[in-house]
């Protein structure tokens, strides 16, 4: 056989993640992970760790990435939230501004479509939405009673709606113009963990630990359809067309998703 000494190593790869959220960045080329407590940026073509982002203060609780540029905004322990700029070419952050938010530490953060604001889902019982580049509280929402654990932005920046989900099993809808909350759906006897719209943004899927999936006309806050998936549901994700791509149009593409959580295979589901 060949001898031991002829193999050099190319390249060594480490732990980058140790659970929890993964995101994409804008371009498709790299995601965002946690790794113990700093945020690991991998090239998804290589598969090599770009970058490690490592909190100012303690680790990481939350973060999101900026919808159309190479930004993030991360929640630490202290419940400090910090906006970062990230080259990934040549594999450096920059933290822009920091500051302080919540009484209890933040569980989610979420950009909203055009990247002007973010929204926080806390354990104190709140969420808050920040104009980032100002770095200021623009809303505090108050209504859930328990941890909020997901925040959500309706994608069609004219709606300013946003979503938000709790211990409280209720799933909250927000509007940012009167700052008052719309809608409550409260049909989860478990956390619905999962908040994902449809592409034309009229429904809103809801999944929870309760192992159902719920379906939401937007409009209206009618319950559409629910559907049991014999597991807990940790995240959905839709598929099919891009955004704007159906209207709801007769013979348009049925809406169809991928429910993941508690251990087994992905679930696919059709929302008819």
């Amino acid at each position: 056989g060949m001898a031991a000494s002829s193999f050099a190593e190319l390249s060594r790869y480490g732990k980058v993640y140790s659970g929890g959220k993964v995101a994409i960045v804008c371009d498709g080329s790299h995601a965002v992970c946690a790794c113990d407590e700093s945020l690991t940026v991998l090239d998804l073509v290589s598969g090599k760790q770009r970058l490690s982002v490592q909190s100012p203060t303690d680790e990481f609780t939350a973060f999101a990435l900026h919808p159309s540029r190479h930004e993030m905004v991360t929640a630490s322990r202290s419940r400090q939230l910090q906006h970062w700029q990230l080259d990934l070419t040549l594999g450096k952050s920059e933290s822009v501004r920091s500051w302080k938010a919540h009484k209890m530490p933040v569980i989610d953060l979420a950009y909203e479509a055009t990247g002007t604001l973010v929204a926080s889902a806390s354990a104190d019982s709140t969420v808050m939405v920040f104009d980032v580049a100002k770095g200021y509280c623009t809303h505090v929402f108050r209504g859930h009673s328990g941890v909020v654990h997901r925040v959500l932005f309706h994608h069609d920046p004219a709606k300013l709606q946003l979503f938000s989900s709790g211990a409280d099993n209720v799933v909250r809808v927000w509007d940012l113009a009167s700052r008052a909350c719309v809608a409550q759906l409260s049909e989860h006897t478990g956390l619905p963990a999962a908040l994902a719209l449809s592409a034309d943004g009229a429904t809103l899927i809801t999944g929870g630990r309760d192992q159902v999936v719920n379906l939401w006309d937007v409009s209206s806050g009618k319950l559409l359809k629910s559907t049991t998936v014999l597991e807990p549901v940790e995240a959905v994700v839709v598929l099919g067309e891009a955004r704007g791509g159906s209207k709801g149009k007769k013979g348009s593409r049925p809406l169809r998703f991928v429910t993941a959580g508690g251990g087994g295979p992905p679930v696919f589901c059709g929302g008819g």
